[in-house]
């Protein structure tokens, strides 16, 4: 699949929850995602108005930086508490693109989290996220009759 490919289903804001792993699947994301500055909340099934658009309290993740042809990195709050920096690369590689994602604590509650075995769940689920965006990029195979 082409770096084209996996970058349209980053910038699709309902295939969020089906690519980045440990998140909620019910998601809203801001109108502008994946834009800097852009997030995402839980959903939660009430309409939010005014001044309490944005619920901090509901924020699952963060754009800190969006380069349309290659890069997306993010804050997500991860589950135990803390905050963690993901970043997604992409890279046009002969024949296809290559995937890097990579995770890193923000916050002392999450840097407990990554000590020791956690590291290796952290890498685990970074493999997953790169997974996850080549089977959503990857077209369907078409039946020919």
């Amino acid at each position: 699949m082409s770096v084209d490919a996996v970058m349209a289903v980053i910038r699709d804001p309902s295939t969020f929850a089906d690519w980045m792993v440990a998140v909620p699947s019910a998601l809203r994301t801001g109108p502008s995602w994946p834009e800097t500055g852009s997030v995402v909340q839980r959903d939660t099934g009430k309409e939010l108005r005014g001044r309490h658009m944005q619920s901090r309290g509901l924020v699952v993740a963060v754009v800190d930086r969006w380069r349309p042809d290659r890069e997306l990195i993010l804050r997500l709050r991860s589950g135990l508490g803390g905050w963690v920096q993901i970043s997604v690369r992409v890279q046009p590689r002969p024949g296809g693109s290559l995937i890097e994602v990579s995770a890193e604590p923000l916050t002392a509650s999450a840097r407990l989290r990554y000590a020791g075995q956690g590291r290796n769940a952290a890498e685990q689920r970074c493999a997953l996220v790169a997974e996850r965006l080549i089977a959503l990029a990857t077209p369907d195979p078409v039946d020919e009759f």
